[in-house]
């Protein structure tokens, strides 16, 4: 829908660029505004997107969409020259003291256009053969350094004829070299503002807060940096699917225009528009691209589940309709031979469609209107940001920057004139189905210190070997009694440890950190004689103890515990903050790093204690929430408190927590056999986010029908609001609500924080209930409680939910390093993201390969029962799948959990007649791979193939190449297609 022009001009005046003059000013800041318009000469129509930059100082600016400009310049820049240019126009350049005119109008020439193929090198060349030539040149085109930018972004959101927020800010880019497209570009915001609009007027939930955002503008539309990515157009195996035309322009430099369109087998072009292309460096310097249909639905088929959650949980539906970019590329100004281009400005329109019938809302839009520009380039060779990185920030970008109405905000940066969404890349919206989802925030960072390559020292044999110090006894009851001085962040205690003598020991191993100071050792009443080593403790007896024999020492200890390093994966530790009411908030996080970080134990996974008693003593007027059931609450004198709670069942260690701070509880029962649920949250987040417990007994009932009963009742359960999300053994902490202090909670903060919750309540059956024997085999835990999400989005969404939630996890695999880890060392230093993602759709494929949802579910429930509080390895949980299958499938997990690579189906293709010749095989590093997967046998309907590693062949009747497609979806598999020319009409193709 077009904007009422009188609407934008009043939204505009008094809000962003009251400030700019039109010509050229002094300003007392030493610097001159530059402000015009470029014009086409001949059709007197403004130039959208022109560059206007200062010659030979990296500092530029782009017209909008009607041809103005503004550019802020140093005053002792007066003397050097402005140059306008723009792809297929003749650029100008003149003196910037020279322009008087308070009103500058800048002509440009249009370029000669010249029609039919290029005749190049004494031969004719096609689209595809310039394409490829381009995409060969762009190591030699594009920067193989990292590069700075800085950058103007301006985002517009609009609800029917209405504006709903503006943002804009000033970002600082990181670009990664363009031959690394595993590393991803970064962006720190230096200063932004907003202005937001009563959403009352739209009848619109404060939730709603459909951004495109700068994060998408950087990582998603540089296409060059991209070109691998199986959808892009300048991919190879994609030029089938396009009608190509090509044509030149003759302007400044000679250039290639390349139309594209969807071709005979449209079913696989995703966009129609223009490619320009330096014909002396084939490079690529534009694209204008809008999304076909088939790129709509496409999108809409992977991506849907958010706006279905929020049909279901907010009562609105939203469809994303259409998507419209330019994408532009520029060399320096007075640029060498040498010289590199570079993304220089980027322009999206999203549009979007929301239906609420319960707020009298029928197919109303939703548009966003993002750009980015480069105002600034340079220095090259920098290194990535470490911090403040917001381009791994999901939340809209219009959260993280405040109100600002302040006239003179922008002061020397130059910033960009606005217009409206429509003006910006036209009309005509695309219809299509609905949604979009991001990825969940894991417990995994950006370049963790990896051990694996760098190697182990004795510290981390010592951490994660069961050696005869361990071995020889066994843990039956852990008696802790903590106080913690929150405002000296002190800890101190003691900690009574029961256990069974297993072999003859006068030598045991306990740990604790070396920064935790032992006062004493205790048994039977005498001191007992220890040595440290590392994080190690050796605790000597006087005699012999004999097998069989229990045996109780008790260790006084305190000390400042560590604070957690949350750039390196599962290092734990305390977290002291404040609420934000200002009280002491606290908790404690130790899986990986090991609860020997804050108390004395025997800090190895295979040895659980039978029960525990957990005594924390707080200041006054603060609770803590520890594990089991609270049995009292006693007031000591000095103001302390003392809270003792008690867990009636076996527990890891690293389960073991303490939550301290200004609670408020509430109680409910669930079931037949009345489980308590004990929720604690900050007081003033109770009514606000009441719907996140609400959703516990739906939650609990869903976990109960797949895995089998709740395995700790007797100890009750508690979920929590906390620092941290971590699942503490009935003690199940969440982190902090969503967004609470950024903003309007959006639909992406709604649907991360459940599935999030599901997550994290799901390791009571994986993890706590079944845990592994060492840190190796942690992908169990995490692997089975991402899948346990897949429940809660097929709960929420009734059309395929969980579908929608596998195709989410691709995109989220790393693939650096194996997903079992190394054993005996406690290994938890390395990028342990694939546990969650790539270990979840390990057990979808298995499962879908296996094909037998009834006996899939009687295993889930089976691990449950078999192992129920034990510890395990990968070994005994294959063991188990084997003997309820009859069949060995240790091939399987030994290529998924072993190896970074997938198995790859290779195909070869080849059309005779009406029928389509299929020539497959596995290509995997296990010997011998045979998954069964499932392909296309009818055009739109699955079946199954049974791949070995050798060539198989199979003949589909009534099928085209074009119809073949391989269910990348339910199964964890790459493609490698080779589709020869068709056996009976090679003559036309």
């Amino acid at each position: 829908m077009q904007y009422p022009a009188n609407l934008f001009r009043q939204f505009l005046v008094g809000f962003l660029f009251t400030s700019f003059a039109i010509g050229t000013s002094a300003q007392s800041t030493g610097y001159l505004t530059l402000s015009g318009k470029v014009i086409n000469r001949e059709t007197g129509e403004p130039v959208p997107f022109a560059s206007i930059s200062v010659v030979g100082r990296g500092i530029g600016t782009v017209s909008n969409v009607v041809g103005t400009f503004v550019l802020k310049v140093p005053a002792t820049f007066v003397d050097d020259s402005l140059k306008v240019s723009s792809v297929g126009y003749q650029s100008i350049t003149q003196r910037i003291s020279a322009v008087k005119n308070p009103n500058p109008v800048i002509y440009l020439k249009t370029a000669a256009v010249t029609l039919d193929e290029v005749q190049v090198q004494a031969r004719r060349k096609t689209a595809e053969d310039i394409l490829r030539e381009a995409v060969a040149a762009i190591p030699r085109n594009y920067d193989t350094t990292s590069l700075q930018l800085t950058a103007f972004f301006r985002e517009d959101q609009a609800f029917g004829d209405q504006p709903v927020v503006s943002s804009e800010a000033i970002l600082s880019i990181y670009k990664a070299a363009y031959n690394q497209s595993e590393i991803k570009d970064g962006m720190k915001l230096i200063k932004g503002r907003k202005r937001e609009y009563d959403r009352a007027i739209h009848q619109l939930p404060p939730m709603i807060n459909l951004n495109n955002g700068a994060r998408n503008l950087l990582l998603y539309t540089d296409f060059v940096k991209l070109a691998s990515y199986k959808r892009n157009l300048i991919n190879e195996r994609n030029y089938p699917y396009y009608d190509f035309t090509l044509s030149t322009l003759k302007g400044d430099r000679l250039l290639y225009v390349i139309d594209f369109k969807p071709g005979k087998r449209k079913r696989k072009a995703f966009g129609s528009g223009k490619l320009y292309i330096d014909a002396q460096t084939m490079a690529f310097v534009q694209i204008e691209y809008e999304a076909t249909q088939a790129a709509v639905d496409a999108e809409n088929n992977r991506d849907w589940l958010l706006k279905k959650v929020a049909s279901a949980v907010h009562k609105l539906d939203l469809k994303f309709t259409g998507l419209k970019e330019v994408v532009k590329y520029s060399l320096p100004d007075g640029a060498d031979a040498g010289d590199r281009w570079h993304v220089s400005h980027v322009e999206r329109l999203y549009r979007f469609r929301i239906t609420s019938k319960s707020r009298k809302l029928i197919d109303r839009p939703w548009t966003v209107t993002s750009s980015l520009r480069v105002t600034e380039v340079g220095p090259k060779g920098v290194p990535p940001f470490t911090e403040g990185n917001i381009a791994e920030n999901p939340s809209p970008i219009n959260n993280l920057i405040r109100n600002q109405n302040d006239p003179d905000f922008w002061e020397n940066d130059s910033a960009r004139q606005h217009v409206s969404a429509d003006t910006v890349l036209g009309k005509n919206p695309v219809a299509g189905r609905a949604d979009s989802v991001e990825s969940r925030l894991l417990k995994s960072v950006s370049n963790p210190v990896g051990n694996r390559q760098n190697g182990f020292t004795r510290a981390d044999t010592l951490r994660g070997k069961l050696t005869p110090f361990r071995s020889h006894y066994d843990v039956t009851f852990y008696d802790l009694a903590v106080k913690v001085d929150i405002d000296q962040r002190v800890i101190s205690g003691t900690n009574r440890m029961r256990f069974r003598v297993l072999e003859p020991l006068d030598k045991l191993q306990i740990d604790l950190y070396e920064n935790m100071p032992i006062h004493q050792i205790r048994h039977a009443g005498k001191p007992l004689r220890y040595t440290r080593e590392f994080n190690a403790v050796f605790v000597e007896f006087p005699e012999m103890m004999k097998a069989g024999s229990e045996q109780e020492i008790e260790i006084e200890y305190a000390g400042k515990p560590q604070v957690p390093d949350l750039n390196v994966p599962m290092m734990g530790g305390f977290l002291w903050e404040k609420d934000r009411d200002g009280n002491p908030w606290v908790q404690v996080v130790c899986q990986g790093s090991g609860a020997s970080l804050w108390w004395p134990n025997k800090d190895h996974l295979s040895d659980e204690p039978d029960s525990m008693r957990i005594s924390v003593t707080v200041p006054d007027g603060l609770m803590n929430i520890s594990n089991g059931r609270l049995r009292s609450k006693t007031a000591l004198p000095g103001n302390w408190t003392r809270y003792e709670w008690y867990v009636s069942y076996p527990i890891n260690n690293y389960n073991v927590t303490l939550n301290i701070g200004n609670y408020a509880h509430r109680r409910e029962v669930y079931g037949p056999d009345s489980l308590t649920l004990d929720f604690y949250c900050m007081p003033y987040h109770q009514e606000k986010f009441r719907w996140v417990f609400d959703g516990v007994k739906p939650m609990l009932a869903t976990l109960e029908k797949h895995y089998g009963p709740y395995p700790f009742p007797r100890d009750g359960f508690t979920l929590m609001e906390s620092l941290y999300p971590m699942e503490h053994q009935s003690a199940v902490s969440f982190g902090k609500m969503p967004n609470d202090s950024a903003g309007p909670l959006t639909l992406v903060d709604t649907l991360r924080h459940m599935q999030l919750v599901w997550h994290e309540v799901a390791h009571e059956w994986w993890g706590n209930n079944v845990s592994c024997r060492d840190m190796a085999d942690m992908w169990f835990h995490e692997a089975f409680a991402t899948y346990s999400e897949g429940f809660y989005l097929d709960s929420a969404v009734p059309e395929n939910g969980e579908l929608g939630y596998i195709a989410s996890l691709r995109a989220q695999v790393i693939g650096k390093e194996p997903v079992i880890g190394v054993r005996d060392v406690n290994h938890i230093h390395y990028e342990i993201g694939d546990m969650y993602s790539k270990g979840a759709l390990v057990l979808y494929t298995f499962r879908h390969a296996l094909n037998n949802d009834r006996l899939w579910a009687e295993m889930l429930k089976g691990i449950q029962q078999r192992f129920r509080l034990q510890t395990i390895t990968t070994n005994d949980l294959i063991g188990y799948i084997n003997e309820k299958t009859g069949t060995d499938y240790t091939w399987f997990f030994d290529q998924y959990l072993n190896y970074t690579t997938i198995p790859t189906l290779e195909v070869q293709l080849t059309e005779k007649g009406s029928s389509l010749e299929v020539k497959y095989r596995w290509k995997a590093d296990v010997p011998n791979f045979r998954m069964p997967v499932a392909v296309t046998k009818k055009p739109d309907q699955f079946g199954r193939i049974l791949p070995t590693t050798s060539w198989q062949t199979i003949v589909l009747p009534n099928m085209e190449i074009d119809d073949f497609e391989v269910d990348e979806t339910r199964f964890y598999v790459n493609v490698e297609v080779e589709e020869p020319q068709s056996v009976s009409s090679r003559s036309d193709r």
